[in-house]
């Protein structure tokens, strides 16, 4: 039934009597409560946001009956709702989306000796409370911003939470506040942001930070101080302090810790406090985007951190160093699931490598394609035919007359290493080993074509397949010794998430910048 139908059905129950209705004979007063209850749903919707069916459902199942309101005005629980409504800016959220001044406004009338506001005010206000309420823990549990409307082929997880019941049970149990709390991701990422939120705050509140000029001084005392890369509380430093202090600024910058004031320090010394308490707010909105369940295990690449985690029960239980997209080959945002492994795979090599890259190889070097034990193919499917490469005339083949393709086989020339982890996705994208182990020691490590290349790929196999029978770590080196190119499906997909973050909290708790060079 429509809010507009509803809302004719309640004005016929209160013109035409109500003494016999169920909600009449549980608190007389709430039957007009419903009436203007129902004229409230739809209302106020610019102010407070809220899926309607959502907000419809939730007083269907009470029959209607007020949540937060009764006879005598706002019970406990409003309160505690409005003490954790003041603490969303804490989590990167914004008191303007819950309508914190219209609640505050009409819990003040209540609390106003003497006072006693209309019945169409406070089912108002209960409205405007209910809906408050789905929306903080919407945004606690999902994220402010749906993922896919910025990245299309983001899988949102699945979320265990109903909102309509969880508010139900949190208003029996006496404990919204708790209720809430417990929507916020599980993770101790998240949480050290939330503190690091906090500090950044208190060095806006106090004024911020001054440009730091080349030549250092006093604004630069102060800046290292205050973000603790220069410890507090003394009258001078020594000049291998101050070096030191400046190469902890850098390193948590993603620069080069040489100790020195270059150009790029400076430029990152001197962007505005408000440009980096926006980047942690926009980092804690990518961590709301993942799994809350803590007995969800995926995967986690954090594309501008080089890193990658697998994660079970909300803690990282291994953790890698990875080679991301260059610039303009971008690692995308998005996220899929794991489906299946390779063992000593092919290469597959797209055309565009095949012609940008390889074929300019082939016209200076024709034994490239054999000394790197490469197929030439020609065809598709059932047609598909190898071809001899000394049958070719590579001096004359372009892009526009490029009529083959390239496969690399298995063995150690072969750029996809020794393991393959494949979660199907528009792009093409997917996990492997790598034989160019020396571009880990990199600290920037954007060498790839968009793939992401791994570490430690035996370790990550053995935990992919942790629930697929007797995979341990030895097997799976042993099954990568035998050179067999053998496909693995795993009966149960793993999530894996490509992410972006470009703020975080590492090992040691200090917070680590990096400059968005992919812009997103």
């Amino acid at each position: 039934m429509g809010i507009g139908v509803q809302r004719i059905y309640w004005l016929g129950v209160l013109l035409w009597g109500c003494a016999s209705h169920p909600i009449a004979e549980k608190e007389p007063w709430s039957v007009g409560a419903a009436v203007l209850l129902r004229t409230q749903l739809d209302a106020d919707a610019a102010i407070v946001a809220v899926d309607a069916g959502l907000l419809s459902r939730f007083y269907l199942q009470r029959d209607d009956r007020p949540a937060w309101c009764g006879p005598t005005g706002p019970r406990a629980q409003a309160d505690a709702l409005l003490r954790m409504l003041r603490q969303a800016t804490d989590d990167g959220l914004r008191l303007e989306d819950y309508g914190l001044e219209r609640i505050e406004d009409g819990l003040g009338r209540w609390r106003n000796p003497g006072a006693k506001p209309s019945l169409a005010s406070t089912m108002r206000l209960e409205v405007l409370l209910t809906r408050a309420f789905l929306a903080y823990a919407g945004h606690l549990q999902r994220g402010r911003v749906d993922p896919r409307a910025i990245h299309p082929q983001w899988q949102a997880p699945m979320q265990a939470a109903d909102l309509s019941g969880l508010l139900q049970t949190a208003l029996d149990l006496q404990q919204v506040e708790s209720a809430l709390a417990r929507l916020r991701p599980p993770q101790a990422g998240y949480y050290h942001l939330r503190q690091a939120l906090r500090a950044y705050r208190e060095i806006a509140a106090a004024g911020g930070w001054l440009e730091v000029e080349p030549s250092g001084g006093a604004p630069l005392l102060r800046r290292l101080v205050s973000v603790g890369d220069l410890a507090g509380g003394m009258v001078e430093w020594s000049r291998a302090e101050m070096q030191a202090g400046i190469a902890q600024f850098q390193e948590r910058h993603g620069l080069d810790p040489n100790g020195h004031l270059d150009a790029p320090t400076l430029a990152a010394l001197n962007v505005p406090v408000a440009d980096r308490l926006a980047a942690i707010e926009l980092n804690m909105e990518r961590w709301r985007w993942l799994p809350h369940d803590p007995g969800t295990r995926y995967i986690l690449v954090r594309i501008a951190d080089f890193e990658l985690d697998a994660v079970e029960a909300g803690e990282t239980v291994l953790n890698m160093r990875v080679i991301v997209g260059k610039p303009y080959w971008r690692t995308p945002i998005f996220s899929a699931e794991l489906t299946r492994l390779v063992f000593n795979p092919f290469w597959y090599i797209p055309r565009s490598i095949a012609v940008e890259e390889i074929l300019p190889i082939i016209r200076r070097d024709p034994d490239y394609l054999q000394r790197r034990d490469m197929l030439v193919t020609t065809g598709e499917g059932l047609e598909l035919v190898k071809v001899d490469p000394d049958s070719v005339d590579w001096a004359d083949m372009t892009g526009d007359n490029f009529a083959y393709a390239f496969t690399q086989t298995p063995g150690p020339a072969n750029p996809l290493g020794k393991i393959k982890f494949l979660f199907p996705n528009p792009y093409n994208i997917y996990l492997h080993d790598t034989p160019n182990t020396e571009l880990f020691s990199e600290r920037i490590r954007a060498f790839s074509h968009g793939c992401i290349r791994l570490e430690k790929s035996a370790e990550l196999a053995a935990y992919a397949l942790q629930q697929e029978g007797q995979w341990p770590l030895g097997r799976v080196v042993r099954e990568v010794a035998s050179g067999v190119n053998r496909e693995i499906a795993l009966g149960r997909a793993m999530p894996v998430y490509l992410l972006y973050w470009t703020t975080w909290i590492d090992a040691a708790g200090l917070v680590q910048f990096r400059q968005d060079d992919y812009d997103a």
